[in-house]
């Protein structure tokens, strides 16, 4: 056997050791573009191209978490345009990572939700304001390491004009 010099934290493909805090990679993921509905289902394997604006709710089924299945949400506008709640939720029995963390502006001060076991949303309600966090150039990444949990990423990329002292993360049953 071999022998080397690394000395980090390994990932394994079963998720043991698998550190959340790792944004995955879009090589050979496909992008595609909806249009903000009640109601969204995302594909397994995709960026999805979302304009949730915040004037509507917005809900988005994630696909059945298995191994190896990366979900990207990418925000392709300003959500300036009302306080209606983007909300993703799993399918199934599936749930969020137990520890996860998310960035929000609940107070006009960066704080963070983490989440507790069993929780199945993640839940964005942003400000009718160009102060969101959350805005065009953002991604929330959804990654699966172990069959039925999914590891939450994000990616804030606040509009210039912003201040990105609003709108509120949090994750929810």
């Amino acid at each position: 056997m071999a022998q080397t010099t690394f000395s980090g934290p390994v990932l394994s493909q079963n998720g043991a050791g698998f550190l959340g805090s790792i944004v995955p990679g879009l090589t050979g993921l496909t992008p595609t573009t909806v249009a903000t509905a009640t109601t969204l289902t995302y594909a397994k394997n995709v960026i999805t191209v979302n304009n949730f604006t915040g004037a509507a709710a917005q809900t988005v089924t994630l696909p059945k978490a298995e191994a190896g299945v990366i979900v990207i949400h990418a925000q392709s506008v300003d959500t300036t345009g009302g306080t209606a709640k983007l909300i993703f939720d799993c399918a199934g029995t599936d749930v969020l990572a137990t520890g996860s963390v998310v960035e929000s502006r609940t107070t006009n001060a960066v704080s963070f939700d983490t989440s507790t076991a069993g929780e199945t949303r993640l839940e964005y309600t942003p400000a009718n304001a160009v102060t969101n966090l959350f805005s065009i150039g953002s991604y929330i990444y959804f990654s699966c390491a172990q069959d039925g949990i999914w590891t939450v990423n994000f990616k804030m990329s606040m509009n210039p004009a912003s201040t990105g002292v609003t709108g509120t993360f949090a994750f929810a049953a």
